[in-house]
């Protein structure tokens, strides 16, 4: 009985969670799918069902061109589907005519290519404005670069750094906030490092050469990776907002999303070659939780989980993997190099091939997810 409480109590944060969970995903999928139906529309390819969600029609209406737009009972993914595909795999429909005008499969390579392709941009596209958007509302919060402590015996202790020196570059490059300290550090383990420091009024310029760390991945192979041994200053009177107009606002927006999506490959990558571990990877359950989570601390975290979303997506899509929009375009791309479509055959046991990858990594996140409980 008091297990059945404890549950009932647990009900109003579900809700809230599922809710979040849903509004994230309906954004994240309806901008991604749209994307897909204004450029086919534009190519003038026919579309015969939009979807919001999947399964079982909870409202649906036919519009001037004929095109279902629906709301599905499962707010876990959606789908635009073209004239001339058999289903949502984008296979050929053979009933189908490709003389007609409208058939996706009677367009040019090119036209399906940035039909294909426009989901993802979408993606992008939705990510961008809506960081733009939180930097010109909000600014951005930047720990500058201040040394709050310097490690014992480090490269920096050896060097003569000490604390409250302000770091002005590194290597001719200016630095904006402790982050950009971090980053060069990282990706130059074994590089010199020349610094320009402001103490006490005046520059003073220093040389070092980071320490190298050796680790392993979980194949036991070995990579390096660089460290000075400094520790930002955590007063908050060194934190610094930096104010975004609409122009530099978009510029920071799209550098956040390239940063994003770049990070996303670069972990994807290591993963594959055992340097990083399944533990960030989640499933839906994950995002449920997460969602709900965010969306606690108000509308403008929601909105930036919602970005960071979005270029998952976009990202993931693209990948190489036959079903997704990265395997058709891996087809499309077969047919500007060679000028022909590739073999029938050969794409239908692609999509098989895809879709068992994606089924297994369902399951995989999903129990992963469970497990973390």
């Amino acid at each position: 009985m008091e297990q059945l409480f404890n549950l009932i109590g647990y009900i109003p944060s579900i809700v809230q969670y599922i809710l979040a969970f849903s509004f994230l995903i309906t954004v994240v999928v309806f901008v991604h799918e749209m994307g897909h139906y204004l450029v086919g529309k534009w190519c003038g390819i026919g579309v015969e069902t939009f979807s919001i969600g999947m399964g079982k029609q909870l409202w649906g209406r036919y519009d001037k061109s004929g095109t279902l737009w629906r709301v599905a009972l499962f707010p876990v993914g959606g789908y635009v589907k073209f004239k001339g595909d058999e289903d949502l795999s984008g296979k050929k429909d053979k009933s189908t005519s490709v003389k007609d005008s409208e058939n996706f499969h009677s367009k040019s390579v090119w036209q399906k290519i940035a039909t294909t392709a426009a989901g993802p941009v979408f993606n992008f596209i939705l990510a961008t404005f809506i960081f733009a958007g939180i930097f010109i509302f909000k600014g951005e919060a930047i720990v500058e670069p201040f040394v709050g402590q310097v490690v014992e015996d480090s490269a920096a202790s050896r060097s003569g750094i000490k604390k409250g020196d302000y770091i002005l570059s590194i290597n001719g490059s200016d630095i904006d906030s402790f982050n950009d300290i971090r980053k060069i550090v990282l990706e130059n383990p074994e590089k010199k490092l020349n610094l320009m420091i402001l103490r006490g009024g005046e520059s003073i310029f220093i040389n070092l050469k980071p320490s190298i760390v050796i680790e392993k991945d979980r194949f036991g192979g070995e990579y390096r990776i660089g460290r000075i041994g400094i520790i930002a200053e955590q007063d908050p009177s060194y934190f610094k907002t930096k104010n975004y107009n609409i122009f530099s606002g978009l510029v920071k927006g799209f550098n956040e999303t390239f940063f994003l999506a770049s990070k996303i490959l670069e972990y994807l990558g290591k993963l594959i070659i055992g340097r990083e571990s399944v533990d960030q990877m989640g499933g839906p359950i994950k995002i449920i939780q997460v969602s709900g989570q965010v969306a606690q601390y108000g509308f403008i975290p929601l909105l930036g989980l919602i970005a960071a979303i979005s270029v998952n997506l976009g990202v993931i899509n693209l990948l190489p993997i036959p079903v997704l929009d990265g395997g058709h375009l891996l087809f499309y791309s077969y047919e500007v190099i060679f000028g022909k479509p590739i073999n029938q055959k050969v794409q239908e046991y692609g999509m098989q091939i895809g879709i068992s990858l994606l089924i297994a990594l369902m399951v995989f996140v999903t129990i992963l997810d469970i497990s973390r409980f």
